[in-house]
């Protein structure tokens, strides 16, 4: 728990079914619900665990003190928890992964409590980054095989951005995948069988359109392209805000400028269509 943290306070505010939100007197060695109405199969795994117990807990305290500071959007914070109950939490099918959400979710809400409280300390949020927590999460995602018929596991809360299409090229897929609040372009090598091998952040929704799919051509009309990869621009506008040349025989999506590798009038990028 931070030190600088509010105490917490008797009487709850809030009350999400199934989440760490109610009844926190009752639980010395149990989780801050009532397992006698425990009704989930994610809830009973957490009522039967004295380590999820207590993760479940801390969970609480951290985020009855955060929505008890005065910067808190209480309502938008609700709506977060809820979110991550649901998209997250209650989707995993063992332990270790209830263990992993309730530890990311927490450094995120220790993450938002420093933010509130001192809002100059760590500046305002920049793009192309996300917190600690979720980056290190994702990251994670490296080297792991694509689930039967789910090319990112939606069981660690990964989510399709809708309205972006996956990003086919040779031996490799690039999908645009959702996280509490952040966005990710995961790169998959396909070669063989199916495994993904790279994961970058990508800016907020309001800040770019939908990945497009971008090559280079080469200078004296071979069919090899110069460089190939995903593409971002603002919305309603030309111009790109970001490449990221796909290497597959390393794994890696590699940032790229375009103006500064001389390819900023050559570039061509256009939106993918489903089943490239």
């Amino acid at each position: 728990m931070l030190p600088n943290f509010p105490r917490i306070v008797a009487r709850l505010l809030v009350a999400v079914p199934g989440c760490a939100l109610a009844s926190l007197a009752h639980a010395a060695t149990g989780p801050s619900f009532d397992c006698a109405r425990a009704t989930g199969r994610v809830t009973k795994m957490i009522c039967a665990s004295p380590d999820l117990s207590a993760r479940d807990r801390t969970l609480a305290e951290h985020y009855q003190a955060l929505l008890g500071q005065p910067a808190t959007d209480a309502a938008e914070l609700q709506r977060d928890e809820t979110r991550w109950l649901r998209e997250v939490r209650d989707v995993c099918p063992d332990i270790d992964c209830v263990a992993r959400a309730y530890d990311v979710w927490d450094a995120l809400l220790v993450a938002r409590s420093r933010r509130a409280a001192v809002p100059l300390a760590e500046g305002s949020a920049r793009p192309f980054t996300a917190e600690p927590a979720l980056m290190d999460d994702a990251r994670a995602l490296r080297g792991k095989p694509c689930a039967p018929g789910e090319d990112v596991p939606r069981e660690g809360g990964y989510l399709p951005v809708p309205g972006s299409f996956p990003v086919v090229g040779k031996g490799s897929v690039v999908l645009s995948r959702q996280r509490l609040g952040a966005e990710f372009a995961v790169l998959l090598d396909t070669r063989r069988g199916c495994r993904m091998v790279d994961v970058v952040v990508l800016p907020p929704r309001a800040k770019a359109g939908p990945l497009l799919q971008c090559v280079v051509p080469a200078a004296d009309g071979a069919s090899t392209p110069l460089s190939s990869g995903i593409g971002l621009r603002p919305r309603g506008q030309k111009d790109l805000i970001a490449y990221w040349e796909i290497d597959i025989e390393n794994g890696v999506l590699r940032r790229q400028s375009p103006d500064a590798r001389g390819w900023g009038e050559a570039i061509r990028c256009r939106q993918p269509e489903f089943g490239d």
